[in-house]
């Protein structure tokens, strides 16, 4: 291994780290602060995206130490818990042993440094603390030193709001289950954070470009979706294809975008409850992402255009003006996070988007739609106008093919959108390498009585 630390470690004790592992950490421990024990200010230059998290985990670890000074036998032992699996854990603290990466990740993020379980579970996290774990979540994907002009904490804020549901606190178990419950991928990113830190390169976990700039799309925002959708994580760019402030002829240009694609589509929308309200927290940011496969076409116009001599399809098909399929969703933004799934419910006749205009079918009602129950009625419906209409609405009720929830806030039925943009999705290409270090680092935690009888 040719070093004297990391040999002194191993011959007391097993360690969870390969020797080449070792090397590495001991070499890296160096440069934190010239080889002596770490002080507060060790982990900033590796954190850039994250300084003041660089800080609280210094002070986790010095809490965590039993003499309560970071030095390289203590480094790696913390390390056991940020960086391996509950069945390769030797030398860590017992009492933590049973959390995901997540919950130490929050833990830090919060500042808590309680010492056992129970005393964690009961800690109690304000929602002002609850939006600054979230924000430090997103800011992973910055990859970089966040300046004051890329601060934009609504993203973080409307995840906090959905999770503390307007309450001023709740205990630490309690806050990690809802947060999870909104991003599922919250647990592999962590962990694929701390491997990356500590033992891989300082590359930047990418979220997709935007080919031009957006009204609302940002980088917070982007990583919330990426953090809870399958398909955002497989996302290289988006390119803007249509942004209004919505006028009365939109409808057509919106229709010849959806004829024409051959990749998912994503649909944004602005709302404004009060038009005399300029507050930010008065607007309404709602949206759907259709995904497209050119393979399984639906709507008769797309058929058509697909097969104009009527060889895959006949002209007693019925003509449908539905499009997109069961990877789509809904999702809102502002004032709240939430996605809406597809349910997989046959009932529904799979009505994940709607589009007809006066070249289409003139027997059949004119707009743009999302969900509903195949007869007629759609979760989120925008006629021909779009704009100061009465009939652009949301209806809860209706839905049969996106799981149930409130869009808007409970009393918004009718729409008074201000903007609207809609990105076609070009999709990265696969690279082995980062695909199965994101899959190792994405498995579950097996249960701590395997683990234990394991060891």
């Amino acid at each position: 291994m040719g070093n004297s630390k990391s040999k002194q470690i191993t011959k007391h004790a097993k360690v969870a780290f390969t020797p080449e592992q070792l090397q590495q950490l001991e070499k890296l421990f160096a440069g934190l602060n010239g080889g002596k024990d770490l002080v507060e200010r060790s982990f900033l230059p590796r954190f850039p995206e994250n300084p003041d998290f660089s800080i609280k985990l210094f002070n986790w670890m010095v809490e965590r130490s039993p003499n309560h000074s970071v030095d390289y036998a203590n480094f790696v032992a913390l390390l056991e818990l940020l960086l391996k699996e509950l069945k390769d854990y030797y030398l860590s603290d017992y009492k933590f042993r049973n959390l995901e990466k997540f919950e130490l990740f929050a833990l830090i993020s919060l500042g808590c440094l309680e010492n056992d379980k129970d005393s964690i579970n009961r800690f109690a996290v304000s929602y002002s603390q609850g939006s600054i774990v979230i924000r430090e979540l997103l800011n992973i994907y910055s990859g970089g030193q966040i300046t004051n002009s890329q601060r934009n904490d609504l993203a973080a804020r409307s995840v906090t709001n959905t999770i503390f549901d307007q309450k001023d606190e709740m205990p630490f178990n309690q806050f990690v289950s809802m947060a999870k419950a909104q991003l599922i991928y919250a647990n592999r990113l962590c962990k694929y954070y701390f491997n990356m830190k500590f033992l891989g390169e300082q590359s930047q976990i990418q979220i997709p470009r935007l080919n031009t700039s957006s009204f609302i799309l940002n980088d917070q925002v982007l990583a919330l979706l990426q953090l809870s959708s399958p398909d955002f994580s497989k996302i290289k760019q988006l390119q803007l294809q249509f942004s209004s402030s919505v006028s009365e002829d939109d409808l057509d240009h919106i229709a010849d975008i959806v004829i024409n694609a051959q990749k998912p589509l994503l649909f944004i929308f602005r709302n404004r409850e009060d038009e005399s309200q300029n507050d930010t927290f008065q607007q309404q940011v709602f949206g759907a992402y259709i995904s497209i496969d050119p393979s399984l076409e639906t709507h008769h116009i797309r058929r058509k255009l697909k097969d104009p001599m009527n060889i895959l399809y006949g002209d007693s098909d019925p003509k449908s003006l539905y499009f997109g399929d069961e990877k789509s969703f809904l999702f809102s933004l502002l004032p709240k996070y939430q996605l809406f799934m597809s349910t997989f419910d046959q009932r529904s006749k799979q009505c994940f988007a709607y589009i007809n205009n006066k070249s289409f079918r003139n027997d059949q009602p004119l707009g743009l739609a999302f969900g509903g129950d195949g007869k007629g009625n759609h979760r989120i419906w925008l006629d021909e106008n779009l704009k100061g209409n009465a009939t652009c609405r949301i209806n809860n009720q209706c839905d049969l093919t996106y799981e149930m929830g409130y869009l808007l806030e409970p009393h918004i039925e009718f729409l008074n959108l201000t903007c609207i943009e809609i990105w076609s999705v070009e999709e990265k290409e696969t690279n082995p390498i980062l695909q199965s270090k994101i899959i190792e680092t994405g498995k579950e935690d097996i249960q701590p009585k395997e683990a234990e009888q394991q060891k």
